[in-house]
């Protein structure tokens, strides 16, 4: 039979083992996203893996069915809806679009490529577990691409960096990029705020 003075020692020890072997999965948490993934987050952030909170795309209809498409919020959605953005998917199908793709050596349908997808859709390059039920690639470049990010959970107004992710000559030959301008182009801000009157 064990006396006090053991069993004292046997706990105390599972006690120092549990504190070292957290210590190592923390510190082994610290490692930072790969490479393939943090190019995606706006301004080439790099989290840990301990901080990272993986953000599930819902897609266009959702954010409209939620706040997006009213008077209050401007009728947001209507302006993304209408705008060349989410025409970015639909386009791949157009000669243009594989006339780039062979250009670039795609072999694929631009469809289906990684490489085009990575701009001309939401979330382009991730895995599946990105996605909520209610995300459609066919929506394009939506809402979240500018506004969320694949571990960033909090919206956020999009930096020159962001955009230049894509609107850069990396694959294809694009226009000159002008953020001000661009941005005057598809802006959909919020009204202002009706005072109310006494």
């Amino acid at each position: 039979m064990k006396t006090i003075k053991e069993i004292a020692v046997s706990v105390f020890m599972a006690f120092i083992s549990l504190i070292l072997l957290t210590g190592l999965i923390q510190s082994n948490q610290a490692i930072v996203i790969p490479e393939k993934t943090s190019g995606l987050l706006p301004g080439d952030m790099s989290f840990s893996v301990q901080e990272k909170v993986k953000y599930r795309y819902i897609g266009m209809e959702k954010c409209a069915s939620v706040c997006h498409n009213n008077e209050d919020m401007g009728f947001q959605y209507n302006i993304m809806k209408d705008s060349p953005h989410s025409n970015a998917f639909k386009i791949l199908v157009s000669d243009k679009a594989v006339r780039y793709a062979k250009k670039a050596n795609v072999k694929e349908n631009p469809q289906e490529s990684p490489v085009c997808l990575k701009c001309h859709i939401t979330g382009g390059g991730l895995d599946s577990s990105f996605f909520a039920t209610t995300y459609k690639k066919e929506d394009g470049v939506t809402c979240e691409a500018c506004h969320k990010g694949a571990f960033i959970t909090k919206a956020f107004i999009p930096k020159e960096a962001d955009c230049l992710k894509c609107h850069n000559d990396s694959i294809h030959r694009m226009h000159h990029f002008n953020f001000r301008e661009n941005c005057e182009k598809i802006a959909h801000p919020r009204p202002k705020a009706k005072l109310k009157e006494t």
